[in-house]
Order: structure tokens, then sequence, then C-alpha cells
């Protein structure tokens, strides 16, 4: 009897096993942050806009004020209101 040395299995199986876990080990580690980056500039995104159209509202609010303001000083000049009753 021969002690021969077994050869390792060469099936195809093996590699493919080999080359999937490989792939799935690539898409988990790239995918996990973009995903959360992806994320995070949705979120900052979105923080942003609010603030925007905040701004933009207080913005038009003064505006409206001042011109109501405004006009209501110029259609009488001369015309003084006394709050106490007028006693």
């Amino acid at each position: 009897m021969r002690n021969k040395l077994k050869e390792p299995d060469a099936s195809p199986r093996g590699g493919l096993a080999a080359v999937g876990f490989g792939a799935l080990a690539v898409v988990c580690c790239a995918g996990g942050p973009l995903i959360v980056g992806a994320l995070g500039g949705v979120a900052l995104g979105s923080v942003l806009g609010v603030g925007v159209g905040v701004l933009a509202v207080i913005l038009v609010t003064v505006l409206i004020v001042a011109r109501v303001g405004r006009q209501r000083a110029t259609l009488a000049p001369g015309v003084e209101t006394r709050r106490d009753g007028g006693a």
C-alpha cells in the first residue's frame, strides 16, 4: 500500500462559494457606509430646507408688517392717536 497524499477537492462548488462569500462581504462593507451617507445627506438637506423655509416666512412677515405700518403712517400724517381715552 502506498501512502498517497489526498489532493484537495477542486470542485467548482468550493470556488463559487468562496466567490459568493467574497461578493457578500464587499457588498455589505461598501453598502453600509453608502446607505448611511445617503441618509445623512437627505437628513442634512431636510434640515437646511426647513431652515430656509422658516427664514423665508420670517422675512415675508417682516416685510408685510413694515409695509402696512408705512401705509398707515402716510394715510393720516397729521392725526395723533390718544391712548388715554381722550380725557
